[in-house]
């Protein structure tokens, strides 16, 4: 038995490693096998000494943790994918889109479909407001909102019509800065404002938002990319257990 759970830590261990240095773009779900090591190692540990009073005690207890793990895991998700298949169709006062990463200075995949989703979304409203928000990261030759501002009036978005939000560098400063953006428009926070993200973010941009206003506007990955979405939703578990323990 012992012996099962060092091969499964192994294995972990390889597939860890390879996700992390090879396939990167499901990286994080690499650190979770990482991650899973050790616990493999400690109930190989454990097992190899059942019958003894603290090893059987020990195990039961890393089983319940283990389970309750699970368990939390699963009520959250079930949140996420249900947020994610939820868009808004009620008449909203202004177009609000959260920035995700930038190639120097074009949008990268997780931002041209948010874009794509925003021009389609905006295809019967001429008229409403567009806030474009995010900071200029590492690596990246412009802004998120700048990059986002360019994308939309090369596809025949007025861009007299496009407010730029170029400080946010979380989903916690862009909904701030946005809503300060929005509210020297004379937009309030009860006004509905569709909000264009990530179908796997919109769970945790509401929870941000925190205003009857909030309109979800979901940005699918096209299929061919399923293993970058599934890693994407276990990611956001975590961003959302970060958010309710630390705010």
């Amino acid at each position: 038995m012992r012996r099962c759970w060092l091969a499964l830590a192994a294995l972990l261990t390889l597939a860890g490693f390879l996700m992390r240095r090879v396939f990167t773009a499901v990286r994080f779900c690499g650190f979770l096998c990482l991650c899973a090591v050790p616990v493999c190692l400690l109930w190989g540990f454990l097992s190899a000494r059942r019958g003894r009073r603290w090893a059987d005690i020990a195990r039961r207890v890393l089983a319940v943790c283990i389970g309750a793990g699970f368990a939390l895991f699963a009520v959250i998700e079930i949140q996420v994918i249900a947020a994610g298949h939820t868009d808004g169709e009620t008449s909203v006062g202004a177009v609000v889109i959260l920035g995700a990463g930038v190639n120097g200075t074009q949008p990268s995949l997780s931002l041209q479909v948010r874009l794509e989703a925003a021009l389609a979304y905006l295809s019967d409203k001429p008229e409403i407001p567009i806030v474009v928000s995010g900071a200029q990261g590492g690596g990246e030759a412009v802004s998120e909102a700048r990059c986002m501002a360019d994308w939309l009036a090369g596809h025949g978005v007025d861009p007299g019509r496009i407010y730029l939000e170029e400080q946010a560098r979380s989903t916690a400063e862009n909904v701030r800065y946005a809503k300060e953006v929005l509210g020297g428009l004379g937009i309030g926070p009860a006004a509905p404002v569709a909000v264009v993200t990530a179908d796997y973010h919109l769970y945790r941009a509401s929870l941000y938002w925190d205003d009857p206003g909030f309109v979800p506007v979901a940005a699918h990955m096209p299929a061919k990319y399923l293993p970058l979405t599934i890693n994407y939703y276990i990611r956001e578990v975590f961003g959302v257990v970060y958010l309710s323990v630390l705010g």
